[in-house]
């Protein structure tokens, strides 16, 4: 107990040291952002914070009386709004360093104005499994770039950053509502103009959107106002608490709490409200009681009676809306046609010039149709109609953006896709049983790797990040994988190297196919098995991206079983390979052990998602100039299996093996689907809809003939 007391003593007397070293990150846009120790003198403190500054840094062109002034404001409203009211609503601040305070660095920053940073509150040892240090204390990073009328903007970031430091202990898998109600918690400490809550209080700012929700501008803290206001402090702390994912927490907030909601139906009341306003109207859920937001801009404005369609795109959880308004003449009916990859919720409302106001029933089917009868309407009359896209039930944002079109008089048609029967086809016509096992084979596969199945020895895993610890069972899975197969494969183990003395041993899957020539050089079929998301956090927790690329690595599994029954005379390396988001690490480590004596290298990246019909069978291979001969050799294999191959640069492949093997003079393409990087945060359950077994038992068959044709048939 003795020691425990004086580590704590320890631990306080470094926090309140004058200078003091500390690891800074700088988050950035890098995959895996870089460390570097900076020295730091103490330059306020305060009953709940201790406040640093990086030497040599400058943030206030006025001098250093005015620097001092800053920082003696922002101790002042942190220790008596801030810190109070956050702690009072979302429970006490961890205390990882025993100081008993939060230390604010004031930093440079490359991107953005704050953060915090969760790998400070493990362990060194726990944050060093996971390529990082720790400085293993709350730590909130700061740039305190608002300088003269605009420094009050320094404390909404400072508001914002602790309450992500609050959320993380509480609920450290959601990252969606940390940084929604983060920045809501701005204007909530009265540190923050009401603009904050609808983005526009940055005047240089684009004008913001409530159909864009995820933009640095958009409406989503607006959202949390209005819960707020429905629900008070109870439901506020109810779902930052909950460990339920996404919208799924509303039903937590609303649960047990004086009129509460009831789940997500409350994003289309919300939509309402922003347009309305009106306490009059459907017991006052469709009107603000603190704040009175701009009304939005209807994506159409419309005539009743005059038959047209159109369409938009809505980002999800963001609001569409439509204005209807009549004549003389009959109106014609509404029909509205959302993407069917998303929920849809809409509220119609008839707005009488006199009143009385009248809500009007308006349900989506499971396809994504809602239609409405609009001879109730009356010359000046007009209909309001305001639809949401709902997003996923998962704990990272939902970023997809999702097209609503409309039709007065015409119902908005949608070309049935054909895909999945094309597919099929081409498949009775290849293999005898219809690829019925490999489809199965696959899906089993790409269910383990995107985290829905486990196997016999390892359980589900979160991620496969490949700074993870979690790492090493996505190797075990890969394995056991091959094993499934009946196939024989090996790891190799390369070193990765980051700045701070950081490393890690990292691992490639290897299955060895012998040729009847051993003298030749080997021909590669790889496939990275990491994944990422376009955030850090998000990354360690749940990066389980079903097409990127849980696909390549199943169809390169598979095309490994039929490479291995058919006789070829180069040998063939079927690589899975670790890193492939971190400057392709992987691709390097194992050109480095071949020592860049590969034939060719044949690279397969999200192959689970086709292309819309009816350019579902189009095959993309990406390759430089000098793999003329290659991508010929592959082409003509793909076209025999009867899908359309089609040429494109290598520039947007850089975290695959392409282009470090074709720095070595080696041929070398990537087999893909699509002709654009995928967003990386697409929810689980909308990939796993749009993957092709059938697609991918094709392109399995194809790259298997295609690497034998290429390791040369006996």
């Amino acid at each position: 107990m003795k020691s425990l007391a004086l580590l704590l003593l320890a631990a306080a007397a470094i926090a309140h040291a004058d200078e003091r070293t500390f690891w800074k990150v700088d988050p950035g846009l890098a995959q895996h952002p870089v460390q570097t120790a900076v020295a730091a003198e103490r330059v306020g403190e305060g009953r709940s914070i201790v406040v640093y500054r990086e030497k040599g840094y400058v943030f206030s062109a006025a001098g250093a009386d005015e620097e001092r002034a800053q920082v003696e404001s922002a101790i002042g409203v942190f220790d008596d709004v801030i810190y109070p009211r956050q702690v009072a609503l979302f429970g006490p601040c961890p205390d990882l360093d025993g100081n008993g305070k939060v230390i604010v660095l004031l930093t440079a920053l490359s991107h953005g104005q704050g953060h915090y940073f969760r790998f400070d509150g493990m362990r060194e040892a726990e944050a060093l499994a996971r390529g990082f240090h720790s400085n293993q204390a709350e730590i909130l990073y700061l740039a305190f770039r608002g300088q003269g009328n605009r420094a009050a903007a320094n404390l909404a970031v400072l508001a914002r950053v602790f309450h992500e430091l609050l959320h993380t202990a509480r609920d450290p898998a959601e990252t969606s509502w940390a940084a929604v109600v983060g920045r809501h918690a701005a204007f909530s400490c009265g540190v923050a103009p009401a603009r904050l809550l609808w983005g526009e209080d940055d005047p240089l700012a684009a004008a913001p959107s409530p159909g864009d929700p995820w933009s640095p501008h958009g409406w989503p803290q607006l959202f949390v106002q209005y819960l707020h206001e429905r629900l008070g402090d109870p439901g506020l702390t109810a779902l930052v608490t909950s460990m339920e994912p996404g919208p799924a927490a509303l039903a937590t907030a609303g649960g047990g709490v004086a009129g509460g909601l009831g789940d997500f139906e409350a994003l289309a009341d919300f939509a309402l409200a922003c347009w309305l306003d009106d306490p009059g109207l459907g017991d006052g859920r469709f009107a603000f009681r603190r704040v009175t937001p701009p009304r939005p801009t209807p994506v159409a404005h419309l005539l009743a009676s005059r038959p047209t369609s159109g369409q938009t795109l809505v980002g999800v959880g963001g609001m569409a809306y439509l204005l209807i308004e009549a004549d003389r003449e009959r109106s014609l009916p509404l029909t509205l046609r959302g993407d069917p990859r998303a929920r849809w919720l809409g509220r119609a409302v008839l707005l009488r010039r006199n009143g009385p106001d009248q809500q009007l029933p308006l349900d989506f089917e499971a396809g994504g149709i809602a239609k409405l009868d609009l001879e109730a309407l009356h010359a000046g009359d007009a209909l309001l109609v305001a639809v949401v896209p709902v997003p996923a039930d998962e704990y990272g944002l939902d970023r997809r953006r999702v097209t609503l079109q409309w039709g007065l008089g015409w119902v908005p048609q949608v070309a049935a896709d054909r895909a999945r029967d094309g597919f099929i086809e081409l498949l009775r016509g290849q293999l005898p049983d219809g690829g019925n096992a490999a489809r199965t084979r696959l899906s089993t596969t790409v269910a383990r790797l995107g985290g829905q199945a486990g196997g016999e020895a390892t359980p589900p895993f979160s991620t496969r990040y490949a700074w993870s610890p979690a790492a090493a069972d996505v190797v075990r899975a890969l394995k056991e994988e091959a094993q499934y197969r009946g196939l024989t494969s090996r790891l190799t183990s390369f070193l990765r190297l980051a700045p701070g003395d950081l490393r890690q041993d990292w691992h490639n899957v290897l299955i060895e196919l012998p040729g009847r020539d051993p003298r030749r050089w080997p021909v590669v079929l790889a496939a990275h098995w990491d994944g990422a998301r376009s955030r850090l956090d998000d990354s360690y927790l749940r990066a389980l991206n079903l097409d990127d690329n849980a696909s390549g690595v199943a169809v390169a599994l598979e095309a490994a079983a039929a490479v291995a029954r058919a006789p070829h005379r180069a040998p063939v390396v079927v690589a899975l390979l670790g890193g492939g988001y971190h400057g392709h690490a992987g691709a390097d480590a194992l050109l480095s052990e071949l020592q860049g004596k590969a034939s060719a290298w044949i690279e397969l990246e999200r192959v689970g998602i086709p292309e819309p019909w009816p350019r579902h069978l189009s095959v993309t291979l990406a390759a430089a100039p000098e793999s003329d001969q290659l991508v010929s050799s592959v082409a003509g294999v793909l076209r025999a299996a009867g899908l359309t191959p089609r040429r494109t640069a290598i520039v947007d492949v850089d975290h695959t093996g392409v282009i470090p093997a074709t720095s070595r003079r080696i041929p070398a393409l990537v087999i893909r689907l699509g002709g654009a990087e995928a967003g990386l945060d697409e929810p689980s359950a909308v990939e796993q809809a749009r993957l092709s077994p059938e697609l991918m038992v094709l392109l399995a068959k194809a790259s298997a003939t295609a690497v034998v044709k290429v390791a040369g048939a006996p």
